[in-house]
């Protein structure tokens, strides 16, 4: 199929021209194969001059002409179009392909800087920098040639992207909208403060969790069409595929902690000295290095490596193959990160293992207090002129730092579901309960998607179970239900179309589906005693309980202390889709929502339940008191077998019921199983499911979901990502032995650390976004926008609390010498009541 290049385009009426002052391009830059020649096998290949009226060179002018006067801030009505092309350019039309059908490529040359400008959006950034910069610094032009980054993130940060993402909670728009109502209506939450107080005082509905059977997805001739992202799928692979030994897992836009080396010191010491500073990923770099074997008789030691997260050691290249023994080297890999540290224009690589997540630490009380100690006329609130070096001060930094920080908080607080793709599934027909059929009710013009499928799975969940009651160990149900026998045409299966997303903004962090994640829950606070499809909580292992009563402990209280309800639950994220919600006030809104198997944390040596019970069985999770969550136990609606509810059950899963016996646990080096044909319908075409991470030591993870079942939790119960052995990291080794040695009386500081790999549940330690934007780099703009302005009025205010303090001080009077005895009352000076009084006052206040 030929390529065609756009017709049709005429100047708009009364255009208002946009002219380039200066320009760096020159003939020297055009092609010279301009003439059409035909070969001998009838091709032709040759670059065609396209005049400045022709209808694709009015494509581009207008187009260009409209977004520079969208980023130069132009009043807004006319028809801005640029009048010519900066001198040197000229447009071309690439032709190429058989004579009589060509294939036809548009470009911009002439350039000195780039070759050729390929699109619209590469040109942008460039004609702005040559209408914007009259000395042509190439340092100052942002496009994809002089400045090396991405198109695509060029073009995001020029608001140039159509919103794609859809909020957490947000009126419901029709179809057709371009996604920018989201945005605005979360505008409100701009300023910082104004977002706490809107907060909380908005009314916040409960969160949604629920436990329905995995929806089948309709079989197709073809598969979705939508493939899998390529990020999407270099990130998962690089983090969990097997036989991955230097693994990366922080992701481009992570936000991290980076480990100053030295540290800045405090005005106390280490208690207040700054230890980490808030940055940005912006690449990962893998880095081969080859050193060399010492020759026999030479006094050089051979290099040792570590093996630990940032580096990897090959003998010889390749192992330790036989043939290669001759090779005279080893080779070693090393993982770095670019970070750009917040709140200075500073960029640096830094290994690996010097960066944590942005939940694993947090400043000081010493340390906040120190910077609110550094007088504001010491203070450098030039930030950008800011970089941290081996000689840096705390005043010099402590601005700097104070800003980078704010940053960071704010852009904790944003989220957005990111790269959709359309599933089709089939609701399946679920399992009997004993209730006889009613007539289906009718959908509701505008009905939710969510609502058509719950009234659909209802109405087929009695019908099929007055059929089964029918059978012939129940003749009188089958007389009973008689009209069963026919009842209207209805079909027992319903194709539904989704809108899913492969990944999601949490935060700080980067999620993808089919990845691992701590929910905010506790263990105890899903279904305590067991329900229909979910199990009870696995008690401790024998070796536990042997090891508590060894301590003097109780067989009550060690299973309160080391049974799974006392810890966090997993899930693995297997959709991710928005649904049709309905609000308290009558109106509807949309919520997102993730779906997935749910996974509990049980010792290594876990075998399910121990002779005579108690222990790993049914009564697993009784704890008295100490192993209890904070939580009340989240109302999971009892389902029927298709996960949505039965009619008049209303009560939380807490009731109590034992599920099957099914205790599948998943080892640590659980191999990935392949998907089958249907099963990879849900997915984008070439995903791959992946092993699980490794659990933390000394546990395992176990599905708490019967087999064919998933969870539907709203996105509000995320605590964050799941990084495996994370407390070994030798960042924290400090904060750990710290934690160890605190009495039992601090158990939130403790739990904040020991939620990280889910020994503790996730509401200790997690990501609270609220507010949603459509792209990073709109998120971190705002974010870095409201630090500014929030510091800035900080200073302003401590700068009139230090001018006031100063006019008070100056506003005493020096003590006025006594009159001498011989002065009579008639020469003393006449002072007027009102600077009495007013001395007075000065002196009492």
């Amino acid at each position: 199929m030929s390529r065609t290049i756009s017709s049709g385009h005429v100047l708009p009426q009364n255009p208002t021209f946009i002219d380039f002052p200066v320009s760096d391009g020159h003939e020297s830059q055009w092609p010279n194969n301009t003439t059409r020649v035909v070969d001998n096998e009838g091709h032709v290949n040759y670059m065609r001059p396209v005049p400045i009226d022709e209808s694709l060179s009015i494509k581009w002018r207008c187009e260009v002409g409209a977004s520079l006067a969208l980023q130069l801030k132009k009043q807004v009505g006319p028809s801005y179009v640029l009048r010519s092309w900066p001198a040197g350019y000229q447009m071309f039309d690439h032709n190429k392909g058989p004579a009589t059908s060509p294939r036809h490529d548009a470009y911009l040359i002439g350039s000195r800087h780039a070759k050729r400008f390929r699109s619209v959006p590469e040109f942008i950034p460039h004609a702005l920098w040559l209408l914007t910069d009259p000395n042509l610094v190439r340092s100052n032009c942002n496009c994809k040639y002089c400045n090396k980054k991405p198109q695509r993130e060029i073009t995001a940060s020029m608001g140039l992207l159509p919103g794609r993402s859809t909020p957490l909670s947000a009126p419901a728009t029709p179809r057709g909208t371009t996604g920018k109502a989201p945005a605005q209506a979360s505008a409100s939450a701009a300023a910082p403060s104004a977002s706490v107080s809107t907060r909380q005082a908005r009314e916040r509905a409960k969160p949604y969790a629920a436990i329905r059977r995995v929806p089948r997805p309709v079989k197709q001739i073809q598969g979705p069409k939508q493939n899998m992202l390529r990020e999407r799928n270099a990130d998962l692979r690089s983090a969990y595929a097997e036989g991955v030994h230097l693994r990366k897992w922080y992701r481009d836009g992570e936000l991290l902690w980076c480990a100053l080396k030295p540290a800045i010191p405090g005005l106390s010491g280490d208690r207040d000295s700054i230890t980490f500073w808030p940055g940005i990923v912006e690449e990962a770099r893998m880095k081969a290095e080859a050193i060399r074997h010492p020759v026999l008789g030479e006094n050089t030691p051979p290099v040792a490596a570590s093996a630990d997260d940032s580096s990897q050691v090959t003998q010889n290249g390749n192992g330790s193959n036989a043939e290669d023994t001759q090779v005279p080297w080893t080779v070693i890999q090393t993982l770095s990160y670019k970070m750009k540290l917040l709140g200075i224009p500073y960029s640096y690589y830094i290994p690996a293992d010097q960066v944590l997540p942005y939940q694993a630490h947090a400043p000081s009380d010493e340390l906040i207090q120190a910077i609110h100690r550094v007088p504001l006329e010491q203070m450098n609130t030039d930030t950008d002129s800011f970089k941290p070096t081996n000689g840096s001060t705390f005043v010099e930094a402590a601005a700097a730092y104070a800003l980078a920080v704010q940053i960071a908080a704010n852009l904790a607080g944003y989220w957005a579901p990111t790269d959709d793709w359309e599933y089709k599934f089939s609701v399946p027909p679920p399992s009997s309960s004993g209730m006889p059929p009613r007539a289906m009710p009718s959908a509701q013009h505008g009905a939710s998607l969510d609502s058509v499928m719950n009234a659909s799975m209802t109405f087929n969940a009695s019908l099929a179970n007055a059929i089964n009651s029918a059978g012939p160990s129940n003749p009188s149900a089958r007389s009973h239900s008689g009209a069963v026998s026919a009842p209207p045409p209805v079909a027992l299966t319903q194709s539904v179309n989704q809108t899913r997303y492969q990944g999601l903004w949490w935060g700080a962090e980067r999620i993808w589906t089919d990845e691992l994640v701590r929910l905010k829950l506790s263990r105890s606070q899903i279904a305590p005693k067991g329900t229909h499809n979910i199990l009870p909580p696995a008690g401790p292992s024998r070796k536990a309980l042997e090891y508590t009563k060894t301590l003097s402990v109780t067989e009550g209280d060690g299973e309160a202390v080391v049974g799974a309800e006392t810890r966090g639950v997993f899930m693995c994220i297997d959709g991710l889709y928005v649904a049709d919600i309905l609000r308290q006030d009558g109106s509807t809104g949309k919520e997102c929502r993730a779906t997935g198997m749910l996974y509990e944390l049980v010792d290594e040596d876990w075998e399910g339940n121990l002779p005579g019970g108690g222990a790993n069985g049914d009564d697993g999770g009784k704890g008295k008191g100490k192993g209890k969550g904070k939580g009340k136990a989240v109302e999971v609606p009892a389902t029927l077998g298709n996960g949505t509810n039965g009619e008049g059950v209303n009560s939380p899963t807490t009731a109590p019921g034992i599920s099957p016996a099914i205790d599948g646990v998943s080892s640590t080096n659980s191999k990935s199983k392949e998907r089958s044909a249907n099963e990879q319908l849900s997915h984008p075409i070439l995903s791959s499911p992946f092993a699980l991470p490794l659990p933390p030591e000394g546990f395992k993870f176990r599905p708490i979901l019967a087999p064919g079942y998933e969870a539907v939790l709203s996105l509000n119960l995320i605590a964050g990502r799941y990084y495996p052995r994370l407390l070994r990291h030798p960042l924290l080794d400090s904060y750990v032995e710290k934690a160890l040695n605190i009495e039992g009386g601090h158990v939130v500081e403790t739990s904040q650390l020991w939620a990280l790999e889910g020994l503790a549940p996730g509401y200790y330690n997690t990501m609270d976004p609220v507010r949603w934007r459509a792209c990073r780099v709109t998120m971190v703009r705002e974010a870095d926008k409201e630090a500014r302005q929030g510091l800035e009025e900080h200073w302003r205010a401590r700068a009139r609390e230090r001018d006031e303090k100063q006019a008070l001080e100056s506003g005493y009077l020096p003590p006025q010498p006594l009159r001498s005895v011989g002065t009579s009352i008639s020469q003393a000076p006449v002072v007027p009541q009102e600077d009495i009084q007013l001395d007075a006052m000065v002196v009492d206040s």
